[in-house]
């Protein structure tokens, strides 16, 4: 049986996602968007991040069409309340600590091209990279984290079950 990324079991759903296949289906008249799945990570992550100690990856089918840059905006375009919510609590927490507050526009771009997105930047605990990726019909965002002390250990436990959760949702907004 498949295994959702943040609901547990799918239920009723066929665990092979297949680019171009139902998008959803219809539960009491409403539709809903295909469940990310874990996914390897990029196979280019030790050369975007080298020495990375955390590596994750989520993906769902793309729309038809879709390059990376246009599945970068979808997934970072204005996402749910409760993303934007946890996102503000972070940025004023790491502000009492000394540490880089997100950027409201996102993160920083460091290379673009329509097949891959790589964004991120280094700070003194850790740092980190999001790749989304468009290749055979799926859509897929990896992110990988090298850190440089126990702060940046103790940083990445603490956030990490919000992360699986808002990674997963993000992409998902590419389906």
């Amino acid at each position: 049986m498949a295994r959702s990324a943040i609901h547990g079991p799918a239920q009723g759903r066929d665990s092979r996602i297949r680019p171009g296949s139902d998008r959803g289906h219809t539960v009491a008249g409403m539709s809903s968007r295909p469940t990310a799945i874990r996914a390897a990570p990029c196979s280019n992550a030790e050369r975007l991040l080298p020495g990375h100690q955390f590596a994750d990856a989520y993906k769902v089918p793309a729309r038809h069409g879709v390059d990376a840059i246009e599945a970068t905006r979808l997934a970072f375009a204005r996402g749910p309340l409760w993303i934007r919510a946890l996102m503000g609590l972070r940025n004023g927490l790491v502000r009492l600590v000394g540490l880089k507050p997100a950027r409201s526009r996102g993160f920083p771009i460091l290379s673009e091209t329509p097949r891959e997105v790589v964004m991120g930047f280094d700070d003194r605990h850790l740092d980190f990279r999001i790749v989304v990726a468009v290749a055979g019909g799926f859509a897929t965002v990896t992110t990988l984290v090298r850190w440089h002390n126990a702060w940046g250990r103790a940083y990445l436990a603490a956030v990490l079950p919000f992360h699986r959760a808002i990674a997963a949702r993000m992409i998902e907004s590419v389906a």
